[in-house]
């Protein structure tokens, strides 16, 4: 029988997830946490880091020269799991993110200030799902953001739960869109970022990333 992941861990996946987003765009070398951005009063400790997290203050930005470029393909994620189809133009910083991630990949061209990208991060299963992504999708909004909930779609054939958030985020305004499907043993939260004034822009590129995606089993 399935768990429930206290709604930090969730919360802090999420975060995760955006500071890794964040620390592909702009010109700083580094982005602070913000896991203790306008926390309510009744969830202060849901913003709090997990044990593998808390130490990780700060997220670098992905360094170009390390950056592993390679022709659209299949990419696999960490854990075997599943693969995507890496679009043209487009790098595999993986192996940059200080935080366990299954996949983090980001074009290779800035726009409007910011590299669009896709993080792919894993939990644990939890059992109040859609509760529990709209608990989450507050607290990374924080007081200056938005976010709204999203109808589900289908990732290979699995259901998927999501929201679009928009925030600004080292200075500049960007749009992030989160999904959230379960395979197996495990939660897949998979999080595409572009600047908010490329979101319509996009949408065809994140679907075509998501159309892609194909299970090892």
């Amino acid at each position: 029988m399935r768990g429930t992941t206290p709604i930090r861990a969730l919360a802090a996946t999420a975060t995760v997830s955006a500071l890794l987003l964040a620390g592909c765009s702009g010109d700083d070398p580094e982005v602070e946490d913000e896991t203790t951005t306008s926390p309510t009063t009744s969830d202060a400790d849901a913003t709090s880091a997990p044990p593998d997290t808390e130490t990780a203050t700060e997220t670098a930005i992905p360094d170009d020269s390390e950056a592993t470029t390679e022709a659209p393909g299949p990419i696999t994620s960490a854990d075997g799991a599943f693969e995507l189809t890496l679009p043209e133009g487009w790098l595999d910083v993986s192996s940059q993110v200080e935080q366990q991630v299954e996949v983090a990949i980001r074009d290779d061209e800035m726009t409007d200030d910011f590299y669009t990208n896709l993080v792919v991060a894993s939990e644990d299963p939890i059992s109040d799902l859609e509760e529990s992504i709209e608990v989450a999708a507050a607290q990374v909004a924080g007081s200056d953001g938005e976010f709204e909930m999203l109808d589900p779609i289908e990732i290979a054939g699995e259901e998927a739960l999501g929201f679009l958030l928009t925030r600004t985020t080292s200075g500049v305004e960007v749009a992030q869109t989160q999904w959230w499907v379960e395979h197996g043993d495990r939660l897949y939260v998979a999080t595409f970022s572009n600047a908010q004034s490329q979101q319509d822009a996009n949408t065809s590129l994140m679907e075509d990333l998501l159309a892609s995606w194909t299970w090892a089993d």
